[in-house]
């Protein structure tokens, strides 16, 4: 599994930005590396874009963490084929000023 952690602290403060913008609908946030943007996605359509494979243990993830006040961040990769999913629990997510 490839290691995206470096994209993400590139884009944190995007994607704070649209978590915050967003939490309270409980929205997945994508990081779209070829269009090098940020968007946050209503959880369900975008989970049910997933493999069947990976639907059910994504589902059960991200009710747990949002349960939680956390959210889940996903890595779309067109060139590599990769969709990676990061979860980030409430106290990692600090609010915007």
């Amino acid at each position: 599994m490839k290691n995206y952690k470096d994209v993400i602290t590139e884009y944190w403060p995007e994607i704070l930005h649209a978590w915050h913008d967003h939490k309270t609908k409980h929205p997945v946030i994508e990081c779209n590396l070829a269009q090098r943007n940020v968007s946050a996605f209503p959880s369900k359509e975008y989970i049910n874009t997933l493999s069947r494979r990976t639907r059910l243990d994504t589902f059960r993830q991200f009710e747990q963490v949002t349960a939680q006040g956390g959210m889940m961040v996903f890595i779309n990769d067109p060139d590599e084929r990769i969709v990676q999913s990061y979860v980030f629990q409430a106290e990692d997510i600090e609010p915007v000023t």
